[in-house]
């Protein structure tokens, strides 16, 4: 019976979509096919005619040529690829659009977002008797390029041996399209020998689960995954040369997820796991090595799930402002507020600003998001000016937005809106304003030219120094909450707290205590002449409509 092998066959991907084009190229090659990829219907011809795919995976909507035309055009060919296998992949669920694309002859029909198990399964049943078909002549390459290496059935047995436990490795190849390019196909016979060769040194035992998925055990129990971990670090970056050309080489990195077998999860069921905590170290950049249940790949797998959850975030009225008080100290009357983002998230649930923010800096994302808090922030001051309430309001700024475009942003957005400027607040971080006090002090003064005000928040809890913050004309000073909890005992935190109210009133400038919870907090720190009061104890972050209801009632 003919054996079926991946690697025997070219699947065409055509996706407008670059990040659902990259997800399925790397979800394809990552069960062994070779795979092209083309952004729309018109790109993909060329690659049609010279490639010769094996199958193609196809985006029903595009602009240009759509996913129905150029299926039309093929099935009108005279050549083999009239008859090549044809899968649409659509965001329509719905049964007419499927009929259109049957009746157009497609050999199947997925919804979009892609389950990948079951794109992968319609793959490989719509290949698998093609791979019968050409399997005589096809097998002995197939073979070579995994020599000796037993596969995932022998691994299942295996397993099965050995005691709780035991330590294991899937070790997955990053840069397999770089290696495509640079040598020819033979090059993954001597990928395996290469972790054969390791795995030997190392005494493990290696199997081969995908092409360039190989999974290391340690069979010994008295051996531990950080004794793993030493064996398999020479593996995590190396260089391969080609020894009859020495201008084709490259370096190799690879993605390691270290793990134990245990009593309640099955070895297959453990091995899927780590496979699929290996593709997501390799989308974060790869070549490292890291423990399943470690607090790196937990972070990592918080983070792609913030950012693919959070691209609809906002349309979807998942995130939204809250509003909280700020009050004088003395006599408890409101002065303003500060606006906060919230996320409310269907899959993740409730995430706090400390948890996703980093995570949209990170990506790029924050721009969008800065910007419509800015917005709402606007609205809600021409609303409280309407009702004749205290308008000024705050919106934090990440450091990597206090830049020299920001007053111009702000502007844009607050001259849309038809809102004051003047009625704003930014509240910056040391970071911010004390890594490079010139360019600093030139986007504050640009910021006070229209008007807006600007905070130092967290006060005292970054690297502060007294001279920079005498040249930058900040107006606030916000002592951080970390400060303020003990702040009603005899302690170096009243020396700290009275210290920074006495520089914030030697240089001009206001000061906010925020994190006020207790009632002996607020006393003392109206007593010692602190200006403005921001916690708890006055008001929790609020939506909006309850935070017009607390201005009325004062």
């Amino acid at each position: 019976m003919s054996v079926y092998s991946p690697q025997q066959f070219k699947v065409l991907c055509i996706e407008d979509e670059p990040e659902i084009l990259r997800d399925i190229a790397d979800e394809l090659a990552d069960h062994g096919f070779r795979v092209d990829q083309a952004a729309s219907a018109e790109l993909a011809l060329p690659c049609i005619d010279k490639g010769a795919p094996d199958l193609i995976i196809c985006d029903m909507q595009m602009p240009g040529m759509n996913g129905l035309q150029l299926l039309e055009k093929l099935r009108a060919r005279t050549d083999a690829m009239a008859h090549v296998p044809f899968v649409f992949l659509t965001a329509f669920g719905d049964r007419e659009t499927a009929i259109h694309g049957r009746k157009a002859g497609a050999d199947d029909y997925l919804v979009k977002p892609v389950d990948f198990d079951l794109l992968i399964a319609s793959v490989e049943s719509h290949l698998r008797n093609a791979a019968q078909r050409e399997a005589a002549t096809r097998n002995a390459a197939s073979l070579e390029a995994a020599p000796l290496v037993p596969g995932y059935d022998e691994m299942i047995a295996f397993l099965a041996t050995q005691p709780v436990g035991t330590a294991l490795a899937v070790i997955k190849l990053d840069n397999q399209s770089e290696l495509a390019h640079r040598f020819d196909a033979s090059d993954a016979k001597r990928t395996n020998r290469l972790i054969l060769r390791l795995a030997r040194q190392g005494h493990c035992q290696a199997f081969r689960l995908q092409p360039h998925v190989w999974l290391a055990v340690m069979p010994d129990a008295g051996q531990n995954s950080g004794s793993l971990q030493t064996k398999l670090e020479p593996l995590v970056q190396i260089r391969l040369r080609d020894r009859f050309s020495p201008a084709a080489s490259a370096c190799i990195t690879h993605s390691i997820v270290l793990g134990q077998t245990g009593s309640d999860e099955t070895p297959a069921a453990l091995i899927d796991r780590m496979r699929e905590s290996a593709r997501l170290l390799q989308r974060e950049g790869g070549a490292r090595l890291l423990c399943l249940e470690g607090p790196e790949l937990s972070e990592l797998r918080l983070a792609g799930a913030i950012r693919s959850e959070l691209v609809g975030a906002i349309d979807q009225g998942e995130l939204h402002v809250h509003f909280q008080p700020k009050v004088d100290a003395g006599t408890g009357l409101p002065r303003s507020g500060e606006v906060l983002v919230r996320w409310e998230s269907p899959l993740l649930g409730h995430l706090s600003p400390a948890m996703f923010i980093p995570v949209l800096e990170s990506a790029g994302l924050l721009p969008h998001v800065t910007d419509w808090v800015l917005k709402q922030t606007a609205l809600a001051q021409i609303a409280l000016v309407r009702d004749g309430m205290p308008a000024r309001l705050a919106v934090n700024i990440g450091a990597s937005e206090f830049n020299a475009n920001l007053p111009e942003r702000i502007a844009c957005i607050f001259r849309e809106c038809g809102a004051d400027e003047s009625l704003l607040e930014v509240e910056v971080t040391e970071t911010s304003v004390l890594t490079d006090p010139v360019a600093a002090q030139a986007i504050i003064q640009a910021l006070h030219a229209r008007g807006i005000t600007v905070a130092l928040d967290d006060f005292g809890t970054g690297y502060s120094s007294l001279s920079h913050l005498q040249n930058c004309t900040i107006d606030t000073i916000k002592i951080d909450r970390s400060f303020v909890t003990r702040v009603a005992e005899a302690g170096p935190e009243q020396t700290i707290v009275l210290g920074i109210i006495g520089i914030a009133r030697t240089l001009g400038m206001e000061t906010v205590a925020e994190g006020v919870e207790l009632e002996s907090q607020r006393q003392w720190l109206a007593l010692n002449a602190c200006d403005t009061l921001q916690g708890y104890i006055i008001s929790r972050p609020v939506r909006f409509d309850e935070y017009r209801a607390w201005l009325r009632g004062r």
